[in-house]
């Protein structure tokens, strides 16, 4: 992201006479912004959809600690337990696989709408 930023932006801020710190600050960052911010959205909204490895990391262990050394749960994991075996569709268990699928789906949306907008808003286009 930062090494994308043109080198014509950083020879004319040097040009004008700005020292090198005033030139990451007002110079490479703003112009970097849309790429760091756009690039930890994506990890994250990554992060949440994964499934299958959070269900093998956490343990399928439903409980939360502060050490991050014991097994914890996630709401993946809570699906996967939640469908196992046959049920029907209307049981509570599977309502409630569903729920939490559909929450992960508009959580990971809202993130890509964000990184969306805000690399939209901070866009700008070089030579």
């Amino acid at each position: 992201m930062i090494s994308a930023v043109p080198n014509s932006l950083r020879e004319g801020s040097y040009g004008l006479g700005a020292t090198r710190s005033e030139t990451i600050k007002s110079v490479i960052l703003p112009a970097a912004l849309p790429g760091i911010v756009g690039s930890l959205l994506l990890a994250a909204s990554r992060a949440i959809g994964e499934t299958m490895i959070v269900v093998m990391a956490a343990g399928l262990a439903a409980n939360l600690t502060a050490n991050p050394f014991a097994a914890v749960t996630t709401v993946t994991v809570q699906i996967v337990t939640l469908l196992v075996g046959d049920q029907e569709f209307d049981s509570p268990k599977t309502l409630a696989a569903f729920a939490l699928g559909l929450m992960l789906f508009f959580i990971t949306l809202i993130l890509n709408i964000v990184a969306l907008r805000v690399v939209r808003k901070y866009r700008e286009q070089y030579d």
